[in-house]
């Protein structure tokens, strides 16, 4: 059988240049202090929240074709792919933002 390896794969173009860490001159008591650092920190959530849920797509289509594969032996084979599915859901919101909402 041909052994499976992991490679890390390195962003290019524009991807390249985000920072890979918040601001360290966010101050979260007094977010408006500092402007600049105020939409980079906004930036940075922003970034993690879709990595998360790229994250999240990617198990779903795992469990999707586990579920076919498996067909009726599912529950006890795709056991580990659903526990993993919905660790990437605890503690976080991926609820859709309604800009519209209020400006009836």
């Amino acid at each position: 059988m041909p052994q499976t390896t992991t490679t890390t794969k390195a962003f290019a173009g524009e991807a390249a240049s985000f920072p890979s860490s918040p601001p360290a001159s966010f101050d979260k008591s007094n977010p408006y202090e500092d402007p600049v650092a105020f939409v980079q920190q906004r930036e940075h959530d922003t970034r993690e929240r879709m990595i998360d849920v790229e994250k999240a797509k990617l198990i779903r289509e795992r469990l999707r074709e586990c579920y076919r594969n498996e067909g009726v032996n599912h529950f006890e084979n795709c056991k580990d792919l659903v526990e993993k599915y919905t660790e990437a859901f605890e503690g976080k919101s991926f609820a859709r933002i309604n800009i519209m909402r209020d400006s009836k």
